[in-house]
């Protein structure tokens, strides 16, 4: 990651709230795709979860989607989960989806407002060839499934990242969508940065090529809403680290923009020059 980057105040956008907060809980992540630009794994400083909990929760961020890695591997990701909600925020879980029966098949309520399940193909060779050799597409699909089936009280989404590896199969996987019929599916053009993105050769994909792939999701998938966010937007993100630092991407890589344990998300937020990018990148959310 690349050194802090020089920001200057904007005084005027001080009384608008933060619209979403994105914490990256853990780099720890049971699959090793080659096209995640979240961190790369290391040693997580598993101490500092606390007090970056507290940090979210006092800052004005309407929203806070729990993330990483692998967030169904923190063991008190729930705790999280509750302190937010209970100070009136929307939670958000992205998750692989495979972990999430193993810890949530027996409750009768989730503390998420919203828990999204990521399926990148119509079936396994696809789904693999995106997320790996070891992925477990029917593991996935049937936590999807579970979700719609127990009517549980929290918006359903599906997470796809549209790449050159599977975009042929569009089709097939709007199709699929529209019979786990979430509430939202959300389409993510490929993104070439991060740490352990090593797939920009296979992944690569044109703005013009992600926008017909759109509208072939959008129609294969109906009555399903479908909203996309192209590279242009998808870096659109207030990214909280294991260590507490608020990262931004330079479009490449990652870059430093303040550390919320050491002044408040507010104070870095409100000096950030991407402001817009990330309010666009979360409208989404107000469509729950």
């Amino acid at each position: 990651m690349n050194s802090p980057i020089s920001l200057q105040k904007t005084p005027s956008c001080r009384t608008e709230a933060i619209p979403s907060v994105d914490w990256w809980v853990t780099s720890r992540c049971n699959l090793t795709c080659d096209f995640c630009y979240g961190p790369k794994p290391s040693h997580d400083p598993t101490e500092l979860r606390d007090a970056i909990a507290l940090a979210i929760r006092e800052s004005s961020a309407r929203a806070v989607t729990f993330c990483g890695g692998e967030p169904l591997l923190v063991k008190k990701l729930f705790e999280y989960a509750e302190m937010q909600q209970d100070a009136g925020k929307m939670t958000v879980l992205n998750t692989n989806g495979e972990l999430l029966l193993r810890r949530c098949a027996t409750m009768r309520a989730l503390p998420f407002d919203v828990v999204g399940i990521s399926i990148d193909g119509p079936d396994e060779p696809t789904h693999r060839l995106m997320r790996g050799a070891t992925a477990d597409f029917r593991q996935t699909v049937r936590a999807a499934e579970w979700l719609r089936a127990e009517h549980l009280p929290v918006k359903r989404k599906i997470a796809t990242v549209i790449s050159a590896a599977n975009r042929a199969r569009i089709d097939d996987l709007g199709r699929l969508v529209a019979r786990l019929q979430p509430d939202i599916w959300r389409l993510y053009q490929y993104s070439p940065w991060g740490p352990q993105n090593t797939g920009q050769t296979r992944h690569q994909i044109t703005r013009e090529v992600f926008d017909e792939v759109v509208r072939h999701a959008t129609e294969s998938a109906h009555p399903v809403e479908v909203r996309a966010s192209s590279t242009d937007t998808t870096g659109g993100c207030l990214l909280v680290d294991p260590f507490g630092r608020i990262m931004q991407t330079d479009g490449l890589d990652y870059v430093e923009a303040g550390n919320c344990l050491h002044e408040p998300i507010e104070d870095i937020w409100h000096r950030l020059p991407e402001q817009s990018a990330v309010r666009t990148n979360k409208l989404w959310l107000r469509t729950l």
